[in-house]
């Protein structure tokens, strides 16, 4: 069956009013799309070529946005990541492969035990 060619703005009228089917193509003829409306478009199953997508973060508007506040932090609403790279020998990276383990959480959960046990410590405690 020959699919119907519409251009994007058609496309995102067609998504917006629940009519866009499998049965429309769309003509990007090299048109620069919104970063929103290449989502709406992926949402509903539209590959948009990345070299097409724009974006312009002054276009954003954050106001909704909350500022974080330390009792978020310290309510566990926010948690800090660490991003590292750990050289790991090829015995335990074999390991790890091999029993299938996050390593992230794995990390994590090493980190909070060790943490756990040096705060259960006497403070005069020699390490």
């Amino acid at each position: 069956m020959k699919k119907n060619k519409i251009s994007v703005k058609e496309a995102i009228s067609f998504i917006k009013n629940n009519n866009f089917n499998e049965n429309l193509e769309i003509d990007f003829a090299n048109t620069q799309i919104d970063v929103f409306d290449a989502i709406l478009l992926g949402k509903n199953g539209v590959d948009v070529p990345e070299a097409l997508i724009e974006y312009d973060d002054d276009k954003i508007d954050y106001s909704d946005i909350p500022a974080i506040t330390e009792k978020d932090i310290e309510s566990g609403k926010i948690n800090w990541t660490i991003k590292t790279e750990i050289a790991l020998e090829k015995e335990i990276t074999d390991w790890i492969k091999k029993e299938n383990i996050n390593v992230g959480e794995f990390a994590t959960k090493l980190i909070r035990n060790f943490y756990d046990g040096i705060k259960s410590l006497p403070k005069n405690a020699a390490l």
